[in-house]
């Protein structure tokens, strides 16, 4: 297949936002004009399209820095859902705040191509420029709302410590090009797997793993998480949170699960402890949280670990239920969101105790919101419990049976504090009694984020088996 083909969902993706962009800058839009936003979604879904075309190719091409196959397929359309349901429910939020969303489409459609490069990189140039790509967009995304602190506060703080993040990446593949002499990830592997290698192979390993370790909210690298979500615009925090780690997750499989499996005696154990510390930290940190963006924050934490815990398995099926999380993750975080951004005029910055009575003002808004938490609980028969049954069995599998159990115990804390959000929801009186309204852009992606966390819960098998297709491109 031509090469121009292969790239062809990215490529659509970056015209729409240019051509957002271009008409941003030659013509005075209206700060109520929201056509900007579906021009984006169309482009995303005519990019889905082709990217769904793709399935089936393995193929590499860019002299070998870019491939396509099914892993990478499956994270392009993860980054492509994430956006998509994203650009629905932001133009209500944007208005309310002052912002034009042609300025924050054009910047969301740049940050998918972002991520939906990145799952096909093969050398860390064309890697590092995918991250990066991702990392200012959502500089700017932050920070969109011009005049008001506590954004331009979370997009300071994401600057400066994504910037250190991004010099130890770039200090760690500089180590391992020095010893090996390549910067692509297929020579890098031969050359690993051909003999023993020095201590400086196994640092540059972990400091690359710190690096990617920031943008998956790893401990101890998710100290920025709930600064940056709680001052953040809800849109922008939720595209974050689930397309940006989910690209990043891509990255991990790629280079820790093929490039570095030679040094996996180096970074294995290292990960297990970390994977257990994350789940622990993000669900015992998320109990006090009396703002619901910290407490989101914090559950994001937690769910990395999750993620991580399938990761350690290093099998075919670890990889399919971090494929399977990470889609399932990314529609009940940004459904959570949805409704945080309709509630946002009304709520008080976010504190948990301004959703007092919010049943009695919203009903569906608040059902939704109850789905989607449930769903991160893992509640059964939603879609967040099957991906933790994934995880789970991926680790027993693997053996590691006494990890799976610590990390399962501690996610029964995390129904508690789910949990409290929804009874203040629907038992404690409410200040006020009028009714929440709402764009019908913020409704249809409530309606496609309920149908997915309960369709993709209810009937698991066509993507579990999609995902599991999908894991056999990776060499684990």
């Amino acid at each position: 297949m031509d090469a121009v083909k292969l790239l062809l969902p990215e490529i659509i993706v970056s015209l729409c936002g240019l051509i957002i962009l271009t008409e941003r800058i030659f013509t005075k839009a209206d700060l109520q004009r929201k056509d900007a936003a579906w021009f984006g979604v169309g482009g995303l879904l005519l990019a889905g399209i082709f990217a769904a075309k793709l399935f089936g190719v393995n193929q590499t091409a860019f002299y070998g820095s870019y491939r396509v196959d099914d892993l990478a397929v499956f994270f392009k359309l993860v980054a492509i859902v994430a956006a998509g349901m994203t650009l629905l429910f932001a133009p209500d939020f944007l208005v309310r705040k002052g912002v034009k969303s042609g300025d924050f489409a054009s910047v969301v459609l740049f940050a998918a191509a972002g991520m939906m490069l990145l799952p096909s990189a093969l050398d860390f140039i064309t890697l590092y420029i995918a991250l990066e790509l991702i990392s200012v967009s959502f500089y700017v995304l932050l920070a969109l709302q011009r005049g008001e602190v506590r954004p331009a506060e979370a997009g300071l703080k994401y600057l400066l410590l994504s910037g250190l993040a991004s010099a130890v990446l770039l200090y760690g593949m500089s180590l391992i090009y020095g010893l090996t002499g390549s910067t692509y990830l297929t020579a890098i592997r031969q050359a690993f797997s051909a003999g023993e290698w020095p201590v400086l192979s196994g640092v540059g390993c972990l400091l690359i793993l710190a690096g990617l370790g920031f943008k998956i909210y790893v401990v101890p690298f998710h100290m920025w998480a709930p600064d940056v979500y709680e001052g953040g615009p809800s849109p922008a925090v939720a595209f974050l949170a689930t397309g940006s780690s989910a690209a990043s997750l891509a990255a991990v499989l790629r280079l820790f699960g093929e490039t570095f499996a030679g040094l996996s005696g180096v970074w294995l154990p290292l990960l297990v402890i970390l994977a257990l510390i994350t789940v622990a930290i993000g669900n015992i940190l998320a109990l006090p949280q009396t703002n619901i963006k910290r407490l989101l924050a914090y559950s994001s934490i937690a769910h990395a670990g999750y993620i991580l815990l399938a990761v350690v398995a290093r099998s075919g099926l670890g990889t399919a239920a971090v494929m399977y999380y990470s889609l399932l993750y990314a529609v009940s975080t940004v459904t959570a969101f949805a409704v945080i951004s309709a509630f946002a005029d009304f709520t008080a910055g976010g504190e948990t105790s301004a959703f007092a009575g919010l049943n009695r003002r919203a009903p569906f808004l608040t059902f939704v919101m109850v789905i989607a938490l449930a769903s991160l609980a893992g509640v059964p028969p939603l879609a967040g419990f099957m991906a933790k049954f994934a995880v789970f069995a991926a680790a027993v599998q693997a053996g590691y049976v006494v990890i799976a159990a610590v990390a399962l115990l501690l996610s029964v804390i995390s129904i508690y504090y789910y949990f409290q959000v929804i009874k203040v929801m629907y038992v404690d009186e409410p200040a006020e009694t009028t009714p929440i309204t709402y764009g019908w852009g913020t409704q249809a992606a409530l309606i496609l984020g309920l149908a997915g966390v309960i369709l993709l819960g209810l009937f698991p098998g066509p993507l579990l088996r999609l995902a599991q297709v999908a894991a056999g491109f990776t060499r684990f």
